[in-house]
């Protein structure tokens, strides 16, 4: 007599597991749109492109976490460290409900805006799980950088100042739709490791992956962004000499005769589209007497103010309002930011959350080192000592992306490490 098995998941359960299938696909999509509309929308000075953004995240957690109530466990990095991304936001409650911020409204703005931040981190771990999702994420941003380095290249010729040719930014120049040449530049370098990391390993494919790399970097020449300059530089020749390394070892996997001609034609490329772009703009910037004029004088009143409150911070958002009470010198102009992310975190919550903010970037390093395609994030991470990428969404929020996806890669690898191991054998008694 046969048995015949019946599965309870049967029949009217399938449309249902269809679903679940392509969830990660439907809100990566929605995620890269979110990133793509506060990028598109950074030159906006009123609030509502920024709220938008900060609501669509939001819903679309909250739709993605009841969504999948029935699902059980996430898999999602796990550890203290990346999950202290999640305690960013709750540190600005903290001082609003303690009374220690000097202005509850701009922190509230603060605790929205880091949340939404966290949403961003959180929905890119849930798209990244495996490493074709993986793969199609990086892909895809990639794409978005492109496209927007190529309108940068060429407003920097014809929009006097115009987004897209149309909405009047008050500035002489645009830098695709960004105002200011240092948030472009920041953009850039998270994307700019991923074109040159595809270059060397894609075979045939990598000449579109080349010129895409080549075409970055020009753009960020072209915006005159010293800092920017200097970093990209640094992502070119840093991917360069890895290249080489593991060129020479067989374990890596890299195509001997595309990667030798890759090591070579990218810096022509790049050096190609620079000269058509041109150098003059960027190397007038570097001859500068005082390259640190202003920032310096920010800087030392950040650093006063986390000295008188170095537990809790004047709250974040605050140091506009707060720093006059320690500024060295006056400016006839308005300081919205220390142009030090890192001080300015110090300043305005303290040493604590300027350490909920740093460890999970830095404890992302040692991937992004074994995974080149994410040493963008190591770049924007030293350019926030002289700038300020955290504040802009149109950089963070892919800066926070590309964190979620260094932090599955890691939970990848050690997974594979475990698999790989040896299982021991134990001889059974005779």
């Amino acid at each position: 007599m046969s048995i015949i098995e019946i599965r309870a998941d049967a029949g009217p359960a399938s449309p249902a597991i269809t679903v679940l299938r392509h969830t990660p696909v439907i809100v990566g999509t929605l995620l890269f749109l979110l990133l793509a509309f506060t990028t598109s929308t950074v030159f906006v000075r009123e609030a509502w492109a920024l709220q938008s953004f900060q609501i669509g995240i939001y819903v679309l957690v909250a739709a993605y976490l009841l969504a999948g109530i029935r699902r059980g466990k996430e898999r999602v990095a796990g550890g203290v460290v990346p999950w202290l991304v999640y305690l960013i936001p709750v540190w600005g409650v903290f001082q609003i409900v303690a009374h220690t911020t000097s202005s509850s409204f701009q922190t509230r703005e603060g605790v929205l805006r880091w949340g939404a931040l966290a949403g961003v981190f959180f929905l890119s771990q849930t798209v990244t799980r495996s490493r074709k999702a993986q793969r199609n994420f990086l892909s895809v941003i990639l794409f978005f950088a492109t496209a927007m380095a190529v309108l940068c290249i060429t407003q920097l010729f014809t929009s006097e100042g115009r987004v897209l040719w149309i909405f009047p930014t008050g500035y002489q120049d645009v830098y695709a739709t960004f105002a200011n040449r240092n948030n472009y530049a920041q953009f850039v370098e998270v994307a700019l490791p991923i074109a040159l990391w595809r270059a060397l390993r894609e075979g045939w494919r990598s000449w579109w992956y080349g010129l895409a790399g080549g075409v970055l970097y020009a753009s960020v020449i072209g915006s005159a962004s010293r800092a920017g300059t200097l970093l990209c530089t640094a992502e070119l020749l840093a991917m360069l000499a890895i290249g080489l390394v593991r060129l020479r070892d067989p374990k890596t996997g890299l195509p001997s005769r595309s990667t030798t001609a890759i090591l070579v034609v990218v810096p022509i490329l790049a050096a190609a589209f620079t000269f058509a772009v041109g150098w003059e703009n960027v190397w007038e910037g570097f001859h500068q007497k005082d390259l640190y004029a202003g920032r310096r004088e920010f800087m030392v009143a950040a650093v006063e103010m986390a000295k008188h409150r170095p537990l809790t911070g004047y709250g974040l958002e605050t140091f506009p309002q707060v720093y006059q009470r320690f500024a060295i010198r006056d400016f006839p102009f308005y300081a919205n930011h220390v142009h030090n992310d890192w001080a300015e975190f110090a300043a305005d919550g303290g040493i604590p959350f300027l350490l909920l903010v740093l460890i999970p970037f830095a404890g992302a390093i040692p991937t992004a080192i074994r995974h080149p395609w994410g040493l963008g994030l190591v770049a924007v991470m030293l350019h926030a000592c002289v700038d300020y990428p955290f504040p802009r969404p149109g950089v963070s929020g892919w800066m926070f992306a590309l964190l979620g996806a260094l932090y599955m890669t890691r939970l990848s690898d050690r997974s594979v490490r475990r698999m790989s191991k040896p299982v021991a054998k134990v001889d059974s008694p005779t």
